[in-house]
């Protein structure tokens, strides 16, 4: 059992007498409680004995207890105690093995230095106490120290009791603006230049350079600049020779000549900082949350961030691969040799999740890049039914179709709305790619592919096809890296079908699907898979629901590490100055917060609509039920009103907004997704 460096009590010589080194007998010796009013009759510095039934009970209650934190349960510590003392109780009654004899001194003086066992902490010259005593001190200890973590502020759930809280770092000022890494455990990685300090395999870095080619050139000139500019700014002057640098300007300093390249020896594989820093952290395999991702303005305009995120993915594919290959091949020379556990349950091993198709279209293509030179005819094989069922199809339509009218209104929307649902819609899309060392498959079984593209809406109607058909989602199994992207555009579409999405996700599967079971990971077996996936969300904006998604639903061992951004807002761009007015509405729980709102719209908001009496009053709505609620309180109290939603009709929403416009509706009720996805121009709003 490990024991944090930060508790453990060291006297004065103890580890010259003692030492911290592995024995025969494998003793971990637990650390003297701080307090001893509940411990009089323990003697200090006890030990529980490694192997022994009351070891092996207080872990398993460990274990228990972990497992209820990280599903969001609480227990007092006092609760806590009781149970592990139980637990060890009732096990020691059994244990009929005798305790094994402490270590004497000469044995821990001839332990080296450097074997440290981390499950070992120094104890002093005392006499160990008997069984009983020292698994009540244990239990005593531990539901102590478990007590104390969960009273630590935004403490994240899911890894253990080792979790740290989460950590501002600032390593991200020098590729984000605006923006710094918080992450719950050390620093984010370290970014590097080159792909191959990443292991990426040769074949990868130069379909990858040639992806970028054009990027990179012009980037690498850009590069040449700043570093010439830099070096000779940090030319010191014969005036300031004797200033020394503050610690902030040579930090600054450090991390400017980090991301700085030598283009004539060795020009960065990154087309910009923010790519650079995404793929480091990616690469250490820890929870990735970005809400900090621009709305593209073009159609075809490039996503660094999201490239090097595709390129992770195929990296790891390749990897998982290439270590499931030498293994076949060493089993099938040597007939005795014991392979080790390198699969999941299933095959694929990568899920991205994505809002419509044309971002699938998109997507697709640039993992077809990053992975597969078409050399041949069958190099990439269903790409032409790739093309036709994601090219623009019956929701995207062509500048040829439309109408004067339309190509104006068109042409008045923002830049980022056309780029942004340019192409086909459709929200009802998944496909498999399997990827070999010579060709790509699209449109694979989903239990033959590595990576499954597919939208929240179509695998969750495919978790509910196979539920129906007497079947189960076991090619969801072995997800090992998720990739959510435009998570905010998610956001407007059904969210219930994200969390039942990654609900589904790393469950044991119900068959075996032909999987030698010897040869399925420890953690897979367990059913701990979860804390072994890495999940990457990018998202133009953070949200309460990303961010619940994010703190529950991802619980990497390995941490997190997510973008906190400083947003400067949007009043100043307005062309006429309005004045907001914030109202703080007092909601018992999260539960009840539809219910108070509404409460306070009868109360309060429409009693001073109604006695106002203007008209071109305009009352924006998010949510599509608040909407409903509206709508029929409003005709039952006779309102002269006008509702615009998601599922208005084309013809209703030009006849509504007539008559809102030339004063026959003194009302419109308007939702949030209506706007997000059509951007209507409302004319006949008043500014109060």
């Amino acid at each position: 059992m490990k024991v944090s460096k930060s508790n453990r009590k060291l006297p004065s010589g103890g580890r010259q007498r003692h030492g911290q080194a592995k024995d025969a007998s494998r003793a971990a010796h637990v650390p003297q409680p701080d307090s001893d009013d509940d411990l009089d009759d323990i003697l200090p510095t006890p030990a529980v004995t490694s192997g022994s039934s009351a070891y092996e009970a207080l872990l398993g209650g460990l274990e228990s207890f972990t497992a209820s934190v990280s599903n969001g349960v609480k227990p007092k510590a006092s609760k806590v105690k009781a149970q592990l003392t139980a637990v060890v109780g009732a096990q020691q009654r059994q244990d009929v093995t005798p305790a094994e004899p402490p270590l004497d001194n000469t044995n821990h003086a001839a332990s080296s230095s450097d074997d440290v066992d981390d499950r070992s902490a120094v104890g002093v010259d005392e006499a160990l106490p008997s069984h009983d005593a020292a698994d009540q001190v244990a239990a005593d200890f531990f539901s102590r120290q478990f007590a104390e973590s969960l009273a630590e502020p935004d403490r994240m759930q899911g890894h253990g009791g080792s979790a740290p809280a989460w950590i501002e770092d600032s390593h991200a000022h020098s590729a984000w603006p605006n923006a710094s890494w918080v992450t719950t455990g050390p620093s984010v990685a370290q970014a590097y230049d080159r792909l191959g300090n990443y292991g990426v395999k040769a074949r990868l870095q130069t379909l990858w350079r040639d992806a970028h080619s054009t990027l990179l050139g012009a980037d690498k000139q850009a590069q040449r600049q700043n570093t010439f500019h830099t070096k000779k700014k940090a030319k010191p002057c014969k005036a300031a020779q004797t200033d020394a640098k503050t610690d902030a300007a040579a930090s600054e300093d450090a991390l400017a000549s980090s991301h700085m390249t030598n283009a004539s020896e060795q020009p960065s594989d990154f087309v910009n900082a923010q790519q650079q820093a995404a793929f480091a952290v990616c690469n250490s395999y820890v929870d990735l949350f970005l809400p900090n991702q621009p709305y593209p303005v073009r159609s075809d305009a490039e996503d660094p961030v999201l490239d090097a995120c595709l390129l992770h993915c195929i990296n790891h594919c390749s990897k998982t691969a290439e270590l499931i290959k030498k293994t076949n091949q060493q089993a099938k020379a040597d007939p005795d040799f014991e392979a080790p556990r390198d699969q999941g349950f299933t095959r694929p091993k990568v899920l991205i999740l994505l809002p419509m198709r044309n971002m699938a279209l998109k997507t697709i293509l640039r993992l077809l890049q990053f992975t597969q030179k078409e050399t041949r005819a069958d190099s990439i094989q269903g790409k032409h039914r790739f093309l036709e069922d994601f090219g623009p199809g019956q929701d995207g339509v062509d500048e040829e179709e439309l109408t004067e009218r339309g190509k104006r209104v068109k042409q008045q929307q923002p830049a980022e709305h056309q780029a942004l649902f340019d192409g086909n819609c459709d929200d009802h899309f998944r496909i498999g790619m399997k990827i070999t060392r010579g060709s790509v498959r699209l449109y694979s079984d989903f239990y033959e592919s590595d990576i499954i593209v597919a939208s929240p809406l179509a695998l969750a109607t495919k978790l509910i096809e196979d539920e129906e058909e007497g079947g189960a989602a076991d090619f969801l199994s072995s997800i090992e890296v998720l990739l959510v992207n435009r998570l905010d555009v998610l956001h407007m579409q059904n969210w219930a079908h994200m969390t039942t999405v990654l609900e589904a996700v790393n469950q044991v599967p119900k068959g075996q699907h032909g999987v030698d079971i010897m040869r399925v990971r420890e953690w897979y077996l367990s059913g701990n898979a979860k804390q072994h996936r890495q999940t990457i969300l990018l998202s133009s904006f953070a949200t309460a629901e990303a961010n619940a998604l994010f703190n529950r639903m991802c619980v990497n061992h390995a941490g997190k590490a997510r973008l906190k951004v400083s947003y400067k807002g949007v009043l100043g761009h307005t062309l006429s100055p309005v004045r907001q007015i914030f109202e703080r509405i007092a909601s018992p729980s999260a539960t009840a917060d539809a219910e108070a709102r509404f409460q306070h719209f009868k109360k309060h908001v429409w009693l001073s609509i109604k006695e106002s009496g203007s008209s071109g009053q305009l009352v924006f709505v998010r949510s599509y039920f608040d909407f409903v609620r509206l709508r029929n309180f409003l005709k039952e109290e006779g309102a002269s009103f006008v509702g615009l939603c998601e599922y208005t009709k084309y013809s209703d929403v030009s006849r509504g907004r007539s008559n809102f416009f030339h004063g026959r509706r003194r009302i419109m009720l308007y939702t949030e997704r209506a706007h997000f996805y059509h951007r209507y121009r409302l004319r006949g709003i008043k500014v109060s």
